[in-house]
């Protein structure tokens, strides 16, 4: 871990932080940087999310680059030395290198992505993690918790429906009496929703707009040449795909229109998001949602068509931000 430490001085001298000189509830003030989550800051500086988010009173897990973020110091620099917890029995360790993501080890070990981030529910990203990160390998799919105490699994287990005899089974106990501080269990079958959900936020945050479909574009954003002498303003990128290929939210929001339109783009789905934007899906065989519906980035808005006014299947993939259209390729990851 790289920690970049500064003199004790004024904070707008410090382009990263400095350490309060308080011994009780000492703490590190942190200047976020471009492309940082809260879960990255949290694994640099070895300590949980929940404890940053405590100690500056967040409502949520969006943060913003140069925003200053006080981290605990005595949780950060490690409080007394304590081992820490071994894994469950049959669980394997893998230490990412270089290019590996979440799906190639999903591959190689034969279990889920959600597999694995039910054995490591605290990781900062589903795209992001830092080279050199161990990740627990679990042999089936559930849920990795730390639990400190008797009481503390008998609520673990009323909360999740699970039984004393399930889970010493699955976790090689002769008795849950056995039990130690700080004891990682392992809750087989149980999905890790809490974190699948925060996940899911920060890679939304990540990639603000994702690619609605891969395939070749047909026509870009900007004025284009309809040929005897006259053009257009194209407000979109037209992406050709095969007849049905299924077509996903840029982003998540509300759907706020999904029906035929008499503007030309045919079977046409609209979302406004939680900023105000908006997005467009036209020329579509089948829609997919309804007006009202919630939706998560990368579900299935609807399917690859060419109805309306088109010349073959392809999507019109259109951005609006205050209701002007903005070209999509400054703002689609890449």
């Amino acid at each position: 871990m790289l920690i970049r430490k500064f003199a004790l001085v004024s904070l707008l001298c410090s382009s990263s932080f400095f350490i309060s000189n308080a011994q009780a509830g000492a703490f590190a003030v942190h200047l976020t940087l471009t492309g940082e989550s809260l879960g990255i800051i949290a694994q640099n500086y070895r300590i949980s999310v929940d404890a940053i988010s405590s100690a500056n009173d967040f409502d949520d897990l969006t943060i913003q680059p140069n925003q200053i973020i006080k981290v605990p110091y005595l949780i950060a620099t490690g409080g007394l030395a304590e081992l820490a917890p071994s894994p469950p029995i049959g669980f394997l360790s893998h230490t990412l290198k270089s290019g590996e993501t979440l799906s190639d080890l999903a591959s190689q070990y034969g279990i889920s992505i959600e597999a694995i981030i039910g054995a490591n529910p605290d990781i900062s990203s589903l795209d992001f993690l830092p080279i050199g990160l161990e990740l627990l390998i679990p042999p089936e799919a559930g849920l990795v918790v730390t639990i400190n105490s008797t009481q503390q699994l008998d609520a673990v287990l009323n909360d999740y429906g699970l039984s004393p005899k399930r889970i010493v089974k699955a976790n090689s106990f002769i008795s849950p009496a056995q039990l130690t501080r700080s004891t990682m269990i392992f809750l087989p079958g149980i999905k890790p929703t809490a974190s699948l959900d925060r996940l899911a936020k920060v890679r939304e945050d990540e990639h603000r707009y994702i690619w609605p479909v891969h395939g070749r574009i047909t026509s870009y954003f900007g004025r284009r040449n309809l040929g005897m002498g006259t053009s257009n303003f194209h407000g979109a990128i037209d992406i050709a795909a095969p007849l049905g290929t299924a077509v996903g939210a840029s982003r998540s929001g509300i759907i706020i229109y999904a029906s035929w339109s008499k503007q030309g783009y045919g079977n046409l789905v609209k979302i406004r998001h939680n900023d105000g934007t908006e997005t467009r899906y036209a020329h579509l065989s089948k829609i997919k949602v309804v007006v009202g519906q919630q939706i998560r980035q990368a579900d299935t808005v609807g399917l690859i068509g060419s109805t309306g006014l088109s010349t073959g299947p392809h999507l019109h993939f259109e951005i609006r931000e205050h209701n002007k259209t903005v070209d999509p390729l400054l703002l689609l990851s890449k």
